[in-house]
């Protein structure tokens, strides 16, 4: 007899994404799922249909991109406030 526990990683939609025997493989591919519907969340805010925002957040997690993408994002600094715009407002 034999027991095998097998992780599933299921996204919002209900569908299985993929089955891990690995229950660290199986959180780090939840994960990956939830920052790519959080990300893709953000881009159909902007008018973006579903799949299309999905595609392209893809692209964002993909292992090619994603380092050079966050290298970009930590290049970002805040906006300095302009002190004549806060006596404005």
């Amino acid at each position: 007899m034999t027991i095998r526990t097998v992780h599933q990683v299921i996204s919002k939609k209900g569908i299985v994404v993929g089955e891990y025997m690995d229950h660290k493989l199986a959180k780090e591919m939840d994960n990956r799922t939830d920052v790519l519907y959080y990300i893709a969340d953000m881009i159909e805010e902007q008018g973006v249909k579903e799949d299309v925002a999905e595609q392209i957040a893809e692209v964002f997690l993909d292992d090619n991109n994603r380092q050079a993408l966050m290298a970009k994002l930590k290049s970002v600094k805040n906006l300095p406030v302009d002190s004549a715009e806060e006596i404005v407002e």
